[in-house]
């Protein structure tokens, strides 16, 4: 549990140990050179080209990729795991196509090192959450953090043998999809952003069925659960236990019962920018008098109406298009049904941000935002951020829609949707070194080349499908 008292010097702290951590690297070092100017390495010894299937020219550092994963892989206590973990790493970074074993075991060039490749993934005993741990604490040490993002996954797939696949409703895709659904915890600033932690969603024919979880070697504590409350378990986990900053929580409620988890939220004092439907229902604050007005509980679309009348063009710095962003917006105070019940501060695990929630006062900032057209139906957003601007609130908002951009040009090119296989640990060991992949890729600012990245069949990843934070 953080110290309360000592909120005030946590975030500094904690950015100092990871500072420590990376500072017996050349990881900082690169990152900071590379910062300074856009040129990239040029191809000499010691650097190796990477993949074709995208846009980017620039090369992988062996030194330096070598370096990062001594101390990523640093908690696993066998010589050999560290070994195959920094081939497989670099596999994802440097082989051409679909991420398969035998795609990632042709780059190491060893005898049976197909055999073994497997056998660290799907078999192995080494420990995925201690890896991810690490690679939070390099990545809080060289970036300045301003959100967490949770975000969903899913991912299309053939037959029904890998672990969590079913055929299940997609909302934003409007229709059913074999596939497997997960959600990733990200770290996020403007301009970049690095997922950290990530869960199977398991469908119940997974979840129900004995002889599935026994064969996948599903945990008996993994259950299937809505999305939202798995996501923010997560996350508490990940603050509480590894020792990282507080920052906002961005989240999309839309499918799920929004004020249970703003309740949530709200009762654990976390921060957050949640994105909510229009059915979700509202009571109007009015603070004129120095006393609360309540109207009848009203749905967002019904306050839309007054909002209209108020609106006005919000902008804020998109610093990956290098260009400012605007849209319509408005935003008034309000009350959400649920969450009107006291915090208790003694079982808290978060510290409360005093400027932003002031106890006994239970005003909320519901914002609606009209990104396509003048006329067409607004987004909406509530946060309990609520002497933040309005600009500054949607800037953040806004980063749900770059992590899902990075998901699909950086993660996706190194491996994030190819995983095939039975096991539920080979999964996330998979996925952990592919966000260690994507991590090296940040750090050394290559992502800063990548535009539409091309895939094997030549469409670009990010149109084969539709975002989960685009409006509906």
């Amino acid at each position: 549990m953080i110290d309360l008292e000592n909120f005030s010097r946590f975030s500094t702290r904690t950015d100092r140990r990871c500072t420590l951590i990376c500072g017996r690297s050349g990881i900082g070092k690169t990152h900071q050179r590379a910062r300074k100017g856009s040129r990239v390495p040029s191809t000499k010894q010691g650097q190796s080209r990477l993949g074709s299937s995208s846009h980017i020219a620039s090369l992988v550092r062996e030194e330096i990729l070598e370096e990062f994963c001594r101390e990523l892989l640093g908690s696993l206590s066998r010589r050999d795991q560290r070994r195959w973990g920094w081939m497989y790493i670099r596999g994802l970074l440097v082989s051409d196509g679909r991420k398969s074993m035998r795609s990632i075991a042709a780059t190491c060039r060893q005898p049976a090192s197909q055999q073994n490749l497997q056998q660290f993934v799907s078999n192995s005993t080494w420990q995925w959450m201690e890896v991810r741990r690490r690679l939070a604490r390099i990545i809080c040490g060289n970036l300045k953090v301003s959100s967490w993002v949770i975000s969903p996954l899913v991912i299309p797939k053939a037959g029904s043998n890998t672990v969590g696949v079913d055929t299940q409703f997609v909302s934003h895709l409007g229709r059913s999809v074999n596939c497997q659904r997960a959600l990733g915890i990200w770290l996020a600033q403007p301009g970049m952003s690095c997922p950290m932690d990530w869960h199977l969603v398991l469908p119940p024919s997974w979840a129900d069925d004995t002889f599935r979880r026994r064969s996948a070697a599903i945990p008996s504590d993994v259950k299937s659960g809505s999305p939202w409350g798995i996501g923010l378990d997560a996350l508490v986990t990940i603050i509480n236990d590894w020792g990282l900053p507080v920052r906002p929580v961005v989240l999309d409620a839309r499918e799920a019962d929004a004020a249970e988890a703003i309740a949530e939220l709200h009762r654990l004092r976390i921060p957050f920018i949640v994105r909510v439907n229009r059915a979700t229902r509202f009571t109007r604050t009015g603070w004129g008098d120095g006393r609360r007005h309540e109207e009848t509980g009203q749905s967002a679309e019904s306050l839309a109406r007054y909002l209209k009348e108020q609106r006005r063009v919000v902008q804020w710095q998109d610093t990956e298009q290098n260009a400012n962003q605007g849209v319509l917006a408005a935003a008034m105070h309000v009350d959400v049904p649920g969450a009107e019940t006291e915090p208790n501060p003694s079982v808290s695990p978060f510290a409360p941000v005093s400027t932003d929630l002031p106890p006994g006062r239970r005003a909320f900032v519901l914002i609606a935002e009209w990104r396509d057209s003048v006329q067409g139906r607004p987004s909406f957003w509530v946060s309990n951020l609520t002497r933040m601007s309005v600009p500054s609130l949607l800037a953040c908002a806004n980063l749900g829609r770059q992590v899902y951009r990075d998901q699909e040009r950086i993660s996706r090119l190194v491996g994030l949707y190819d995983f095939e296989g039975r096991s539920f640990g080979g999964w996330h060991r998979h996925v952990t070194l592919v966000s260690a992949a994507h991590a090296f890729i940040v750090l050394n600012r290559l992502h800063t080349l990548l535009g539409e990245t091309p895939r094997a069949g030549g469409a670009a990843t990010t149109r084969n499908v539709k975002s989960p934070w685009q409006e509906t």
